[in-house]
């Protein structure tokens, strides 16, 4: 899957503008990260793998009278490679990863990369990233110490929920778009920045792409 596909310059100066409208009014300092994928799921592949292989022997049980041992061995190995192969399909992947799975490599991944781009090191507290993982169709927002100890996970769902839907909609930049907005509203409720003061921006405004 191409990022620069799915996030053309137009998409990125729009998710750089929605940085700056938050920004503009909070204290907030808001990073969108984007990733292909937090983790490689291998064992989807031997998952997938294993289940052609032993589709394979009930097949050839049922429809081969008294088949040599080289016959069943063809046809476990054959549909073993397809099983493999199917398994690299997104849609296989993230059923045979299975969901608890692909929630703990997203945060995992997440927090990792809040890290990466000094979110923990702002002034007062306030970074907060939003972040997506476009195979597994899954976003986490995180904030700060300064932010979390008064917001909890909960304010965010509206901005997830925004981000998700955008993945799963083909149009990623829009989720990117909607969900740094929401997050702007929620930042200028709890964290509105004082009247006349200049807009401190600690950490870059564009979306970065992870590994």
């Amino acid at each position: 899957m191409a990022l620069d596909s799915l996030f053309p310059k137009e998409a990125q100066e729009r998710i750089a503008a929605a940085v700056r409208r938050a920004e503009s009014t909070s204290t907030g300092q808001v990073v969108p990260v984007v990733v292909e994928r937090s983790e490689p799921y291998e064992e989807a592949r031997w998952i997938g793998a294993v289940v052609g292989a032993a589709l394979a022997t009930m097949a050839v049980e049922l429809l081969v009278d008294d088949p040599a041992v080289a016959e069943v061995l063809l046809f476990q190995v054959l549909a073993g490679v397809v099983g493999w192969l199917v398994g690299r399909l997104p849609a296989v992947e993230r059923l045979l990863a299975g969901r608890r799975h692909q929630e703990q490599a997203v945060h995992g991944r997440a927090e990792q990369a809040f890290f990466e781009h000094g979110l923990h090191q702002t002034r007062e507290g306030t970074g907060v990233l939003v972040f997506a993982s476009l195979r597994e169709h899954r976003a986490v927002i995180i904030g700060d110490r300064g932010i979390h100890a008064r917001m909890g996970d909960e304010e965010w769902q509206r901005a997830v929920d925004a981000l998700v839907a955008g993945m799963r909609g083909g149009t990623p930049g829009q989720g990117f778009e909607a969900a740094i907005d929401l997050v702007g509203a929620r930042l200028a409720e709890h964290f509105p920045r004082r009247e006349g003061e200049p807009r401190a921006n600690e950490l870059p405004d564009g979306l970065n792409r992870g590994s």
